[in-house]
């Protein structure tokens, strides 16, 4: 209910907020040397690079729920994890498993608590069936999908991407496959949000 409320807060903030212009490329966002494919079809695609283990993609994510839920027609959001080390990998591979089972919405933030709000040891596939069991999740469902061809696949294409955002640490953004956006450079997490605001606005007037 708290963090609900925390989304709505922050989502007529941003609402209400006048975007700084003249944001700066090399200063407050990077352009990639070589454009990374996108998936969003005649959109303009913002990926979050992120991993479950990551303390401040937790912190992140409520900001970032709060400005999807505005998002106009023209705007695709997406996430790629980030695959630094094998715990990292675990992580990479449960969120393909629970998108390809459909439960990506449902247990997105369940995940994200238990690592850091209750402080669970989860890096091992086992311990997070054992977990999504507790939120009705099907551990042997969970099994299989997660060994299948198609997640690994996906990890496989996620790491693919990863070397080419050469980002310095999550949570980054991606704009149109073109843009780094990472908070130390866009003056926090919010700021990445404006600074994105702004590139998308950039993508727009470039169509």
């Amino acid at each position: 209910m708290i963090q609900k409320l925390f989304i709505i807060i922050v989502a007529v903030f941003f609402s209400c907020k006048s975007w700084a212009v003249g944001y700066e490329e090399g200063v407050h966002y990077f352009e990639l040397p070589i454009s990374v494919g996108v998936v969003a079809d005649g959109k303009i695609e913002v990926t979050e690079y992120f991993s479950y283990g990551c303390g401040h993609c937790y912190q992140f994510d409520p900001i970032l729920a709060a400005w999807e839920m505005k998002l106009p027609e023209d705007v695709e959001f997406n996430r790629t994890p980030a695959i630094w080390n094998s715990t990292y990998r675990v992580f990479a591979q449960t969120y393909y498993t629970v998108k390809a089972m459909g439960i990506l919405e449902k247990v997105h933030l369940e995940i994200f608590n238990a690592i850091h709000l209750q402080r669970r040891d989860m890096r091992d596939p086992k311990a997070i069936a054992n977990f999504l069991a507790e939120v009705g999740v099907d551990p042997i469902s969970f099994a299989k999908v997660y060994g299948s061809f198609g997640v690994q696949a996906s990890v496989q294409q996620a790491e693919a991407r990863g070397r080419a955002y050469r980002a310095s640490g999550v949570p980054t953004l991606i704009v149109n496959g073109k843009y780094r956006v990472e908070g130390r450079s866009a003056g926090g997490q919010a700021g990445m949000i404006n600074v994105v605001d702004y590139l998308i606005d950039k993508e727009r007037e470039m169509n």
